[in-house]
């Protein structure tokens, strides 16, 4: 009887073991790629240094993100921790969705808080308290296929910027130019999901004096320079044909687009692709060159069941080794990664030349896109508005004063 209660205890005090050992984090994010094999790996090399704590890493795309991250969060089922682009950030911060991170995370020394730039946590501000830390702060680039050019005889981006001629006029003819001798497209500003119209769209809004709302939050996507910009991409897509038109599903990777616009992340899946590449800063367009700072960076959820180990794993995240080590995916604002020799060899498929000019010289004239609380509905309104702008008789002018009339009506 004894050796029976002895092995009971024994097994009683193994379940309990095991018991403690359950705090299951779940982690939410849109990366894909060897980004989110890199983002999978640590998640496993910190569940294995801390055997009390389970990482399961999720993954939504970016288009359906905020949406359903949102929808979990009304619903009780948050994630833990988890990746929150600038555009969304308002909103959460509106809903008190979110942790503030300043009494705990930048509170300790370990962190360091001083390696961040004031100006990099001013969108995670908000009263006396931070929601989140970026770990991105991504200038989008122009992505180029060599072959194309070359085979169409045209000097590519990275050339023409060094002679100071790399301008939008020059973009349009060297992707009208590639149409008409290889039959390949000339290039891509969207993404494939209309939702997420605004990676690319907003370089050239910017770069001609538009965008998507004014300095008092009105809508501008009816201002001179969005309706110029706008104009031009309505005419690569059906005058010259030199853009795909919505729907059509050819992406860069196929070897059938000479260029492309995105964060220095999709590298990631341009590794097994069989034609030379490169990549170059943005065009310059009237209002100068202007791109997009995709500013990202991890939250921990109001909801959570574990606060103080989220935060814990944020840490380990947002440390300087491992920022160092998610650099090459994600350009992050610490000034110790950043300003390291060793990051601009990060990326084995980027020389780091080419990285320096295109992406780090560009970081002081990128912008943040900044948005209201109401950018979901906003959003909503701008795709289906959009989608009667990408039509062949369209009218630019017509069919953005009546978005901008419906945007402004939200507020």
């Amino acid at each position: 009887m004894k050796r029976v209660l002895l092995a009971l205890g024994a097994l009683l005090a193994v379940g309990a073991a095991s018991a403690q050992k359950e705090i299951n984090l779940r982690f939410s994010t849109w990366a894909g790629g060897d980004g989110l094999a890199l983002l999978q790996q640590l998640a496993k090399e910190y569940s294995d240094s801390n055997p009390r704590v389970n990482v399961a890493v999720e993954v939504t795309p970016f288009a359906d993100y905020p949406r359903k991250v949102a929808i979990q969060v009304a619903s009780g089922d948050a994630p833990d921790v988890g990746w929150l682009a600038e555009r969304d950030v308002p909103a959460f911060l509106a809903s008190n969705a979110l942790v503030d991170l300043r009494p705990s995370l930048y509170a300790d020394r370990n962190f360091d808080a001083a390696d961040f730039p004031a100006s990099a946590l001013n969108l995670w501000r908000k009263g006396n308290g931070i929601y989140g830390v970026p770990f991105s702060n991504s200038p989008q680039v122009l992505f180029y296929n060599k072959d194309l050019f070359a085979k169409a005889g045209v000097p590519d981006p990275m050339t023409q910027y060094a002679k100071g001629t790399w301008d939008y006029a020059a973009f349009q003819k060297a992707a009208d130019t590639i149409k008409e001798k290889t039959g390949a497209f000339g290039a891509r500003v969207m993404r494939l999901d209309p939702r997420a119209w605004s990676s690319g769209t907003l370089a050239v809004l910017w770069s001609y004096g538009g965008g998507v709302y004014d300095d008092k939050f009105k809508c501008a996507l009816d201002s001179d320079g969005s309706v110029r910009a706008f104009t031009l991409l309505h005419e690569m897509m059906f005058k010259s044909g030199s853009m795909p038109r919505p729907g059509d599903q050819t992406t860069f990777e196929t070897g059938r687009m000479a260029m492309y616009m995105d964060n220095v992340s999709y590298s990631a899946q341009l590794r097994t692709v069989d034609f030379k590449w490169g990549i170059a800063p943005m065009p310059k367009g009237p209002s100068g060159r202007i791109t997009q700072l995709g500013q990202a960076g991890y939250v921990v959820f109001a909801k959570s069941k574990y606060p103080k180990e989220a935060t814990e794993f944020l840490a380990f995240l947002a440390s300087k080794d491992v920022m160092a080590r998610t650099a090459r995916f994600f350009p992050p604002p610490r000034k110790s990664v950043l300003s390291n020799p060793a990051y601009l060899s990060s990326n084995p498929l980027i020389p780091a030349e080419s990285l320096k000019v295109a992406l780090v010289n560009q970081v002081t004239s990128a912008k943040v896109f900044l948005t209201t609380t109401n950018w979901p509905k906003a959003n909503d309104v701008i795709t289906s508005g959009l989608d009667r702008l990408y039509q062949p008789n369209a009218n630019p002018k017509a069919v953005l004063s009546d978005i901008c009339r419906q945007v402004d009506a939200l507020q």
